[in-house]
């Protein structure tokens, strides 16, 4: 299946773009990829049309769906998940000025990006255990 999130949060930008990583850390240290949700903040409620978000209002982001691989978790292994902002150069950076992120620069951007998370986000992870 895949992961479920719903984030809330306040920022002092029009847009971002967020990163979440699902990795099982096995016993010996070693991590194993599981899933990835990347997108960008102003298309999350519909994604045919750009929906700037208010700076410094609380703002929800539902339906960040990850994909996720399927693949029994090794006993002693724990789930790690990561939660983050695209800033990547081999990504198109998203400065959250608002302006169509092609024609965005550095130079656009002002103030680094702040992002306050609300303790009412969630990420789910479906987990079936063996009837054994």
């Amino acid at each position: 299946g895949s992961f479920f999130s719903k984030l809330t949060l306040e920022i002092n930008k029009k847009d971002f773009d967020i990163v979440i990583f699902l990795h099982e850390k096995l016993t010996d240290g070693q991590y194993f990829y599981l899933g990835t949700y990347m997108g960008r903040a102003s298309y999350v409620k519909n994604i045919s049309k750009r929906q700037l978000i208010k700076p410094n209002q609380k703002v929800t982001l539902s339906n960040l769906n990850g994909t996720f691989i399927s693949k029994k978790i090794n006993k002693g292994s724990q789930l790690v998940l990561s939660l983050g902002v695209i800033k990547n150069p081999k990504f198109q950076i998203n400065y959250g000025t608002g302006k169509d992120v092609s024609t965005e620069s550095i130079k656009d951007a002002g103030e680094p990006l702040q992002i306050k998370w609300y303790n009412d986000s969630y990420i789910k992870i479906p987990v079936w255990k063996d009837k054994k």
